[in-house]
């Protein structure tokens, strides 16, 4: 009898580990999500003040060529394509002609015309055909305003 008091001890034992071991531990108490709190956003920013002020078109920036008032940053491109384009080398630096070459300050053509015949090289040939690589639409309408700017003492 004494054998069986020691093996239901036993057994009784054995149970309680396998008790413990499968978490028989108390569950964790459930943790309360806290409500949301009525906190404006205030977004920031940084406000960085320009290192020049913006170029804006005034009636002092203008020079009138013809009838129509023309804006001095495409007479400065114009004069830009001039240099680029090494027209100074014959028509001089400000167009009046070098070498018995034709002089630009009577030039007397439309803008249409003048682009033309930078395309085309007209008379001339070669020497004055520009393609559209080397001379855009609005880099030909630049160096017209600037030839018609010589033209008018800007």
């Amino acid at each position: 009898m004494h054998t069986r008091l020691y093996l239901s001890l036993l057994t009784f034992i054995l149970l309680l580990l396998t008790l413990a071991a499968c978490g028989g531990a108390a569950a964790p108490a459930e943790t309360a999500t806290p409500a949301p709190t009525n906190t404006a956003i205030i977004p920031t920013f940084s406000f960085t003040q320009p290192t020049a002020p913006p170029s804006v078109a005034t009636a002092a920036a203008t020079v009138t060529v013809g009838a129509a008032a023309v804006d001095t940053q495409a007479i400065e491109r114009g004069r830009g394509r001039y240099e680029a384009l090494d027209c100074a080398s014959c028509h001089g630096d400000v167009g009046e002609g070098i070498d018995g070459e034709k002089s630009l300050l009577a030039y007397a053509a439309t803008e249409a015309e003048f682009i033309s015949f930078m395309r085309s090289g007209g008379e001339l040939g070669v020497d004055h055909q520009y393609s559209t690589n080397r001379l855009s639409e609005s880099g030909g309408r630049n160096l017209y305003l600037y030839l018609m700017s010589l033209q008018g003492g800007s």
